[in-house]
């Protein structure tokens, strides 16, 4: 029993032995692959960077003998420049209007809504007009009589009243005639006592009387015959231009009952509905003058007198130019800002893109009293402490050698890829524009072009 277990186990160690054995010689064949490829890899960079090295040797080589070719620009010193300032402020519609009636009334008819475009002289909203339809009748009626009363004036009395006057006159003529001749003989009698005085009295009572009337009767045929009066021509005149006065007051009136597009623009706001009670201070409609823009802008005082009236400036907006004309320069300042607001102009192509309450800006330039010089931003090299420098071309040993002189400079002001710079530099220095991190002072050079 003890010998078969022993043989057992004798057996299982020889086979593991075994497989410990296959492993160990396929990790010694793996290494000895790993490590030829690697010599192989290492044999391949190493002839690689040699190549290079070589290359490197060769060009320095000949770089040293000629020279690094460099570009240029020779130095111009400035007085004085332009510096460009950025200010912002909003696009406002060139007219915006509250639309009231003139006349109290009830509404009865919208023409639009908000958001439309209207037209110059477009109906947008009607009142009744009962009240004054029935004032107007009245007044053509009055006016009617009075014309025809006028025109009766103007005729004149007809010829039958003229001949029914005549008769009158003719009748009384007649009766004064016979009067006149009775009371003659009661003078005689009463001369011989043949009547009494009263009875004298009363025949010539009688005749003064018919006297009167005869005189009167003549009056009114002179009258007929001349024609109406000039005075009362020009009252009845009055008349009828008084009653022509109210008949254009009620046209007005009528006329008030329609509100109408006082320019072109759109509809910002509608403040009341068909059937409301307006009253003249109550406003019905904002109207927005959309096809004509401006642009209002707070610049520094300074600013503002060194800008002229009818001068073209551009106006940007999310990255885009517009055309704009100065219109005005507002005479007060802003208490908040302490800017002066000036007002320019946009043409059409603004008011297709841009609406009204828009952030907008200009740029404006400013000119500063300042000496130095223009440099690229690709002639800065880093110098000591922070400071930067450039590259001057000088004249070596001979004077066809070239070499790098560094040049200290202290930066005045940046505009786009350009600096003004002032330092150790000379007009007519000619500073490398390019490649400055690949240069060091005393390094020979060839100028490769000049701007």
């Amino acid at each position: 029993m003890n010998s078969s277990k022993s043989l057992s186990d004798s057996l299982f160690f020889e086979q593991k032995m075994t497989i410990r054995q296959i492993v160990a010689d396929y990790l010694k064949r793996f290494y000895f692959v790993l490590i030829a490829f690697s010599i192989v890899v290492l044999a391949a960079l190493l002839w690689a960077f040699s190549e290079v090295a070589y290359s490197t040797e060769i060009t320095s080589s000949d770089e040293a003998q000629q020279g690094i070719p460099v570009n240029v620009i020779e130095l111009k010193p400035v007085k004085s420049f332009a510096r460009k300032r950025n200010y912002t402020g909003k696009v406002t519609a060139a007219r915006t209007s509250e639309l009231a009636f003139e006349r109290s009334g009830k509404l009865i008819k919208i023409a639009v809504d908000e958001g439309d475009h209207v037209e110059v002289g477009m109906p947008l909203a009607n009142l009744s007009t009962r009240h004054l339809d029935v004032m107007r009748r009245k007044l053509q009626a009055e006016r009617a009589a009075a014309q025809a009363k006028l025109e009766e004036f103007l005729a004149g009395p007809r010829r039958q009243e003229i001949e029914v006057a005549e008769a009158e006159v003719r009748q009384l003529k007649a009766k004064h005639k016979n009067l006149d001749a009775d009371h003659s003989r009661n003078q005689k009698l009463l001369k011989r006592n043949a009547i009494s005085k009263s009875v004298f009295e009363a025949s010539e009572s009688d005749l003064q009387q018919q006297k009167a009337q005869l005189d009167a009767a003549i009056s009114r045929l002179s009258e007929l015959k001349e024609g109406t009066r000039k005075e009362q021509i020009a009252a009845q005149k009055a008349v009828v231009a008084n009653l022509d006065a109210s008949l254009a007051d009620n046209q007005v009136d009528l006329d008030d009952t329609v509100l109408t597009a006082p320019f072109s623009g759109r509809i910002s706001k509608r403040y009341a509905d068909e059937g409301t009670v307006i009253s003249p201070d109550m406003p019905l409609f904002k109207i927005v003058e959309d096809q004509k823009l401006e642009a209002r802008i707070g610049v520094p005082v300074e600013m503002a007198k060194s800008l002229e009236h009818g001068m073209q400036k551009q106006v940007q907006l999310n990255g885009k130019s517009y055309e704009s004309r100065l219109k005005a320069i507002l005479p007060e300042l802003d208490p908040v800002t302490r800017t002066q607001e000036v007002v320019l102009s946009l043409n059409s192509e603004a008011a297709k893109h841009l609406v009204p309450g828009q952030v907008i800006r200009i740029e404006i330039e400013e000119p500063v009293e300042m000496r130095g010089f223009w440099l690229p931003l690709s002639a800065l090299a880093r110098g000591e402490r922070g400071l930067w420098s450039a590259y001057a071309v000088i004249n070596g040993e001979s004077d066809s050698e070239l070499i790098l002189e560094k040049r200290k400079i202290e930066i005045l002001h940046t505009e786009g890829d350009r600096v003004l710079v002032r330092g150790t530099l000379k007009t007519g220095d000619q500073i490398v524009i390019n490649g400055t991190h690949k240069l060091a002072s005393n390094q020979r050079v060839e100028i490769k072009s000049v701007r």
